[in-house]
């Protein structure tokens, strides 16, 4: 299905999304590097964990107000939220205030704006989809988001250090621009959906509506699978980077001084810019391939590629087993995607978006005590640590895909 055949709806998700993804990881990725650099490692290591959780009871609460409330509204009202979140950050990060602390508490709150964008937004996707159009929206937007982090990744590796406040501001310019389209063009599909009656205390309610979620077996071990699998790749900007920015030895590479902190942007950027040239070729060579197979062979090139990115500090070696994760990255994701868009009900869609992100939150909990694990085991026992995690992780997706342990069909 081509892009000028998707919904509205869908078409400003893909565009604005792209601008503000490339703003995000232009700056993200790189706060790692702030507070580990200001705070230490162990202390960044607890934030980061701190900043998991968080953002995990956000995450619970917002898909919980997205199911009763305007979802296009929440979706505003946190986009407005992060813009000044990061007016905030960008006066206590300019070196003439540098305040670590207050910007590591802001950078722990915009989980709430988080919080009240993702639930609302992809709810509001799959509202205005088909169940056949799904996959083709679903790698489009892999696809746009991927190339996003690759501008995104780039431009703050190079200004990163020298033009902080820059970044941090160029940030506030997307959010607010993307605002406004939003409030302008989208359209929300459940705004004239009666309203439902609840007597019960909004958390008593919050906690009744994901205890359906927790009763879908399937959907809680596909969940699961997820913590282990992906806090392989969330390693990267944050153990896996602090320790580049620490060990690794400077070179130049083709006239250009790469530092530790540009080894790790060029392995995000090597990253994206596979998944923009290669992503519909995966897509095609897997299109009549076994689903579940190619799941599980997606998985462990995943989790081993980025399990021995834990270890190796040869350039040419990490650009290799980073080629090897990304190739799984594409194998196993629209899979992931479409499975998870198939077991949600539908008067509950953004409670199960918001509770399928735990899977996120717990893998980036995973991926931040990384850093505190770090501290005691060396490089080598990290790698076969994540590589472990990995196996466990294809386990439970086998469990939660086979068709003779669930009656659901296997997404195709």
């Amino acid at each position: 299905m081509k892009f000028s055949q998707f919904p509205s709806n869908v078409k400003l998700r893909i565009i604005c999304g792209f601008f503000d993804h490339a703003a995000s990881m232009s700056v993200m990725p790189f706060m790692v590097l702030y507070i580990a650099d200001e705070l230490g490692k162990v202390t960044s290591g607890i934030l980061l964990s701190v900043n998991v959780i968080f953002s995990l009871i956000c995450n619970l609460c917002g898909g919980y107000f997205a199911d009763r409330f305007s979802r296009k509204g929440q979706l505003v009202a946190g986009q407005l939220l992060f813009a000044v979140i990061m007016i905030l950050m960008t006066l206590f990060i300019h070196p003439a205030i540098n305040m670590p602390w207050i910007v590591s508490l802001l950078f722990i709150f915009t989980a709430v704006s988080g919080a009240m964008i993702f639930p609302a937004l992809e709810a509001l996707i799959i509202d205005s989809t088909t169940e056949e159009m799904r996959k083709s929206v679903y790698v489009m937007s892999y696809w746009t988001n991927n190339l996003a982090t690759a501008i995104g990744t780039a431009i703050g590796g190079l200004f990163y250090k020298d033009h902080r406040v820059l970044l941090f501001m160029f940030i506030v310019l997307i959010m607010l621009v993307n605002t406004a389209i939003f409030q302008r063009y989208l359209i929300d599909p459940t705004v004239h959906k009666a309203r439902k009656v609840v007597e019960a205390h909004w958390l008593r309610d919050l906690l009744s509506s994901y205890k359906v979620a927790l009763k879908d077996t399937r959907f809680v071990v596909f969940t699961s699978a997820m913590i282990f699998v992906f806090s392989a790749e969330f390693a990267l900007t944050n153990y896996i980077g602090v320790r580049l920015h620490n060990v690794f030895k400077p070179i130049d590479l083709f006239g250009v001084h790469v530092d530790g902190v540009r080894m790790m942007s060029i392995l995000l950027i090597e990253n994206t810019l596979l998944v923009v040239t290669i992503t519909f070729l995966i897509a095609k060579l897997t299109e009549h391939r076994n689903q579940v197979y190619v799941l599980l062979m997606g998985t462990f090139l995943y989790t081993a590629g980025y399990g021995l990115a834990h270890h190796l500090t040869t350039w040419y070696l990490l650009m290799l087993v980073i080629f090897l994760a990304t190739v799984g990255e594409l194998m196993q994701t629209p899979i992931i995607s479409v499975f998870q868009a198939k077991l949600m009900p539908e008067d509950k869609r953004a409670s199960y978006i918001a509770f399928s992100s735990l899977g996120y939150s717990g893998a980036g909990l995973v991926a931040s005590s990384g850093l505190i694990i770090g501290v005691v085991l060396n490089s080598i026992m990290m790698s076969l640590y994540v590589i472990i995690m990995g196996l466990i992780g294809m386990l439970l997706f086998y469990l939660a895909v086979h068709t003779r342990i669930f009656k659901q069909p296997i997404p195709e």
